[in-house]
């Protein structure tokens, strides 16, 4: 699932607003954007639960462990798509697409494909 659309055109990857030629692209990453914090949630509450877990009711350990798990669960499965060029440098243009990560990585996979095939197209 992504969270906005993304399609590969000919010599562009066309987002909800902006166009990117795919011959100014040097580098194309799909990354886990939240795995820091959703580790430090789940870390830090489940620590607590298990600090406290004597004087916890059973309800308030249900939500801890409810809470730790969407933490884990929003760390590992939602990335970001970023795009990488000199023109792009220090522009908030570069992170465009927020999605799950297993999409996002095929995208980055057939955006990777795209510009090899336009460059090796252009050399021919």
């Amino acid at each position: 699932m992504l969270f906005a659309p993304i399609s590969i055109k000919e010599n562009e990857v066309e987002t909800r607003n902006d166009n990117y030629r795919l011959e100014n692209l040097t580098v194309v990453s799909a990354r886990r954007e939240l795995l820091g914090a959703g580790l430090l949630v789940a870390s830090s509450l489940g620590g607590f639960g298990l600090a406290f877990a004597d004087i916890l009711w059973p309800a308030e350990k249900i939500g801890i462990a409810l809470v730790c798990g969407i933490g884990l669960w929003a760390g590992f499965s939602i990335g970001r798509l970023r795009f990488h060029s000199r023109d792009l440098s220090g522009s908030e243009l570069s992170g465009v697409i927020w999605g799950t990560y297993g999409h996002l990585n095929r995208k980055r996979r057939e955006i990777a494909a795209a510009i090899h095939a336009a460059k090796t197209e252009g050399k021919s």
